[in-house]
């Protein structure tokens, strides 16, 4: 009898130590997006500068094949959350306006990031609770998930698509404040698409989210708003010639 009872005690620990681990395996959200430089934006001028379709065709392939790999992480329990760039596959002759290098949340909801724009690192700041959208009627399904459409409020040339069936408040980029996981993004100089969806433990989190946090300490940042109307200014300007 006595067997029995320590037996049935080692088998109820092993179970918790397993509940527990797999608990903290999912505590992590992790989700990979691929960007590029094919924008509606992007395309839309390069079909009035090329005329000839094959030329126009082989450019639009060139710039497809630029691609900046990225990772984003959200710890479920305290929503901190880190998108941050892993690799950049670069094209010979294509220039591009740039890309993120990471945007970081902590528990307050305060974000800080840093991007390369125009040849020159931008860092920013902002409170995610500032980003504001507008919700449209339009849905479409993107790797199985239900998803709905929604612009930035203020520019309708920036929008996503989100899901709902992923209830967390963000996404890549700046993208925050929608009520489910953002799967697509398009702004004039970028789009971005999802890859892989899966969970990670915290400790990969951690180590990822102290790494960021403690760099560019001593950098001076804007708000985020500024940074969007250095881009609104510069697509006007390239709009007109």
């Amino acid at each position: 009898m006595k067997t029995f009872k320590t037996l049935a005690v080692i088998i109820c620990a092993i179970f918790a130590l397993n509940t527990n681990a797999q608990s903290n395996k999912k505590e992590v959200l992790k989700v990979n997006y691929t960007s590029g430089c094919v924008s509606d934006f992007m395309v839309g001028m390069m079909k009035k500068q090329i005329q000839d379709p094959q030329k126009l065709s082989n450019f639009l392939k060139m710039m497809g094949d630029y691609k900046v790999h990225s990772t984003y992480y959200i710890n479920t329990k305290t929503k901190e959350s880190l998108f941050v760039l892993d690799s950049v596959s670069e094209v010979k002759n294509l220039s591009t306006t740039g890309y993120t290098f990471y945007v970081l949340k902590n528990k307050k909801g305060e974000i800080k990031g840093k991007e390369n724009f125009m040849g020159k690192d931008i860092f920013f700041q902002e409170k995610s609770n500032n980003i504001k959208w507008e919700f449209t009627d339009e849905q479409k399904d993107i790797n199985g998930y239900q998803c709905k459409k929604a612009h930035l409020k203020g520019n309708a040339d920036i929008y996503v698509w989100f899901t709902p069936e992923i209830p967390v408040n963000g996404g890549p980029h700046t993208f925050f404040g929608l009520p489910g996981l953002v799967l697509e993004t398009n702004s004039p100089f970028e789009s971005t698409n999802t890859n892989t969806i899966s969970y990670c433990t915290a400790k990969e989190f951690n180590n990822r989210f102290k790494e960021v946090d403690e760099k560019d300490k001593t950098q001076k940042s804007i708000p985020l708003s500024q940074v969007h109307v250095k881009k609104e200014n510069f697509q006007r300007m390239i709009s007109k010639g």
